[in-house]
């Protein structure tokens, strides 16, 4: 099982991850990302990992 994690030193709230992982992330009234749960099912690897790739900040981390 995978899980997210944020790095908020560097997000700056472009909303990137949203678009890409939108089974998992919402965004807040400013645009930044809320995750009620970083846990990554089997199937959403792959968008966790294009979410990670495309976040501008590269604030996003996917862990195995």
């Amino acid at each position: 099982m995978s899980t997210v994690t944020i790095d908020w030193r560097r997000c700056r709230g472009h909303g990137v991850c949203a678009a890409a992982l939108q089974e998992m992330v919402t965004l807040d009234e400013w645009g930044y990302p809320v995750m009620p749960d970083p846990t990554v099912s089997d199937d959403l690897v792959v968008a966790a990992r294009m979410a990670q790739a495309t976040c501008p900040a590269a604030a996003l981390r996917v862990r195995s």
